[in-house]
């Protein structure tokens, strides 16, 4: 039986209207749940968190997902229930394609959806490359690559200090700290310390991500390869293209696509797009 029509058994005491509401999915990382609700839904939230602990025996804790905050992507959550005698609910440990990942999510986001991107990435990254990956956050792109791939180096940067303490935590358990140097700050601040490094570079940020270009370009080496991540309709993406390729030639560089891919769903109407890009110095 599917979770939304065990979620129905279990909350029979709702209207018909309110369990038309009900969510049909939800997101686990470790043994942490976290659900979004629809507004009229929130007046039965800890009965429904209480629910879906009681349908899935296996999470520790339900958080309610409401959103995340400023450019530092620190998720709002409220819990909703908890089995007893565990304590730091909103901390966890994920396993994923091999690596482990510890995030409390609480302070940090966890970028789901993102499992078969990953391995698609790993796959493209060559033994010798110096990557840079300008928005890190615990390592959901970092980790693996160093974890499978004999890289150079990964500078890996974020914004977000929390993100960083549990950025520094898994590459240390994952074993990878030789591969790894962590840096701390908005990602253009070290436009001008990483000149010229990069072989390749990701940018995993969804909202205005072509702002960061320039400072990505300036890290590229004379040939590099750009991980571009945006949030868009699929009716803009030509929009963005131009726009990139107009960022690019005002640097003096020239784009060549050589991908673009839907990662995965991000809103009504809107996906996480992903933009493979071959840039050459003029």
């Amino acid at each position: 039986m599917r979770f939304y029509e065990r979620l129905r058994q279990h909350m029979r005491q709702l209207t018909e209207t309110e369990l038309d509401l009900l969510p049909r999915g939800y997101q686990i990382v470790g043994k942490v749940l976290l659900v979004r609700l629809k507004r009229p839904l929130l007046k039965h939230k800890k009965a429904i968190g209480l629910a879906i602990l009681d349908i899935l025996p296996y999470v520790n804790a339900v958080f309610l997902l409401k959103g995340m905050k400023n450019v530092e992507r620190k998720p709002k959550i409220e819990l909703l229930a908890a089995k007893p005698g565990i304590h730091m609910l909103s901390q966890t440990l994920h396993s994923e394609h091999g690596c482990q990942f510890l995030v409390d999510l609480s302070q940090v986001m966890w970028a789901a959806g993102n499992k078969a991107e990953k391995l698609r990435l790993v796959k493209q990254v060559r033994s010798g490359e110096t990557v840079v990956d300008m928005f890190a956050g615990i390592g959901y792109w970092t980790i693996p690559i160093a974890k499978y791939k004999n890289v150079k180096k990964i500078y890996a940067i974020d914004i977000n200090p929390k993100a960083v303490e549990f950025l520094r935590r898994n590459v240390i358990m994952n074993g990878i700290a030789e591969r790894v140097e962590i840096l701390q700050g908005d990602c253009r601040r070290f436009a001008k310390p990483l000149e010229g490094m990069a072989d390749r570079i990701i940018m995993g940020y969804l909202q205005d991500t072509e702002k960061y270009l320039p400072a990505a370009l300036a890290m590229a080496k004379p040939k590099a390869y750009i991980h571009f991540h945006r949030a868009i309709p699929i009716r803009k993406i030509q929009e963005i293209k131009r726009k990139i390729v107009s960022i690019v030639e005002k640097h003096g560089w020239k784009a060549k696509f050589l991908a673009v891919r839907r990662v995965k769903g991000y809103a009504p109407a809107i996906d996480h797009m992903v933009f493979d890009i071959f840039v050459k110095r003029v």
